[in-house]
């Protein structure tokens, strides 16, 4: 008897909660986690890594990290004070930090250092930092940009000392540099883990620099356009994309043959010089590149115009016949000016930031132009239909979209608005903003505020924490 009582009061009791639970369902629901099936293929870890720096006194820079697949912050790593370029090797990323040249007294110098540290793990972060030499045979001035190589180690471009640093990937210190010729004034590094040569982009030489990474010696020096300002290689390792910010073309390098290839003289676009012209006027003042590895092509946004170019950039053959040539194969027209051009790892899409800067921005000049508050006015990002090579769609964003990539997995897109303003109860105040973009539906799901200037500040309803100031994102893997 005691044993069938017992089973009624445990089937009353489980009718009551099963009651209970219907009738506060919405209460409930917010407590329930579910637990995925078990999967052979689980999300890989992946971050968008927002660039900021810190405007307050002596403040160093950050990295935000934004997990892709969660949509949340991941974390926050300092770095050294005035950060200027964000660059990433197999496992790490890298901050190039210019430090403090001419301060003001009581503010001491501070010497340009590079931070590194594991790129997708934030919070266990241990930051790496490298002190780059002021005096002697191997002084640097003015580093601006940075890429790696197949050795794993780090190259940094300083301008106005006309040298690479070369940075061991293993124990994180200067090893070595390679000096240029005087007046080269170099701004950029081509090179990633598929080749063991980097390109060193000379601005005031009008020419690349080929260095081998096995011994850090010069190759060759290659000639290119006007005022070269970016370059990419492609993931492969094979070719090198130069962009010419001067006369507004794109000059191919062989990177097997240490040549630049001819274009295709079929084209209007291909010059006497076998370099592309880019754009639709006399002036497109490129600035930046984008290799997307499926369809193999070169995105390039023009900033003097509204217009990406796009450039095949593949299966170049110059035994065949006929021979197989770098060739330009559009102009996508857009609804302004763009900054910067990234393109999904499918082929299916690119989107352009709409910054609105002013003709001739680039990654050298962008903080400065970023210090008057009205000069990029631009809130769009341009969505860039690859198969059409048309502008399908815009996107609002933010006040200053200057920088935008896309994650591995092709779900997200990434514009860092520089020139953006919130709102709460204290007024309207000018912070920069990160868009994040879901390319399923083309659509802003979130605007992101990057880190304080002080992490100690207290935000309430009436009192606004000023924020530091972001400017470039990347993502990684």
């Amino acid at each position: 008897m005691k044993s069938r009582f017992r089973k009624l009061w445990l089937l009353l009791g489980t009718t009551i909660f099963v009651m209970l639970a219907v009738g506060c369902n919405d209460t409930l629901r917010q407590f329930i986690v579910p637990v995925p099936a078990p999967t052979g293929n689980p999300q890989p870890l992946a971050n968008a890594i927002v660039l900021s720096t810190n405007p307050a006194p002596s403040g160093n820079g950050s990295n935000m990290h934004i997990d892709v697949s969660g949509d949340t912050n991941s974390g926050v790593v300092p770095v050294g004070e005035n950060p200027l370029f964000l660059g990433k090797t197999s496992n790490n990323v890298f901050v190039i930090n210019s430090g403090v040249t001419n301060p003001v007294p009581p503010v001491l110098p501070d010497p340009p250092t590079v931070s590194v540290y594991t790129a997708l793990l934030p919070l266990q972060a241990i930051v790496n930092t490298v002190t780059l030499p002021t005096t002697g045979p191997d002084a640097v001035q003015t580093p601006v940009a940075g890429t790696t190589s197949s050795s794993g180690n780090i190259f940094i471009a300083n301008r106005d000392s006309d040298n690479v640093s070369v940075i061991s990937g293993s124990v994180f210190s200067v090893t070595a540099t390679v000096p240029l010729p005087a007046g080269s004034h170099p701004v950029m590094i081509a090179g990633n883990s598929s080749n063991n040569k980097i390109f060193v982009v000379n601005q005031g030489a009008n020419n690349v620099t080929e260095i081998s990474t096995i011994d850090n010696t010069i190759v060759k020096t290659i000639p290119v356009g006007s005022q070269p300002i970016w370059g990419v290689m492609s993931a492969d390792g094979l070719f090198v994309f130069i962009v010419n910010q001067g006369d507004g073309t794109v000059s191919v390098i062989d990177a097997s043959l240490d040549i630049i290839l001819p274009c295709d003289a079929s084209t209007p676009s291909c010059l006497a010089n076998n370099s592309i012209k880019v754009g639709t006027t006399a002036a497109p003042s490129p600035n930046f590149a984008y290799y997307e590895p499926t369809l193999k092509r070169v995105y390039v946004s023009n900033t003097g115009e509204n217009t990406v170019s796009v450039i095949k950039g593949n299966g170049f053959d110059l035994g065949s016949n006929p021979q197989v040539l770098p060739a330009k194969l559009g102009d996508v027209q857009l609804s302004g000016a763009p900054t910067s051009v990234t393109a999904l790892s499918d082929g299916t899409k690119a989107y352009a930031a709409l910054g609105g800067c002013p003709a001739g921005v680039n990654h050298v000049t962008l903080l400065s132009i970023l210090a008057v508050p009205t000069n990029c006015n631009g809130t769009l990002v341009s969505v860039i239909d690859a198969e059409s090579l048309q502008q399908i769609k815009t996107i609002p964003v933010g006040v200053g979209p200057i920088s935008i990539d896309s994650s591995r997995d092709a779900s997200r897109v990434y514009s860092v608005n520089a020139q953006d303003s919130v709102t709460n109860g204290s007024g309207t105040h000018p912070v920069g903003t990160i868009s994040d973009i879901s390319t399923s539906t083309d659509t802003e799901v979130m605007r992101k505020l990057p880190p304080q200037q002080d992490p100690t500040c207290t935000v309430s309803a009436t009192v606004f924490c000023p924020l530091q100031s972001p400017f470039m994102v990347r993502t990684f893997p």
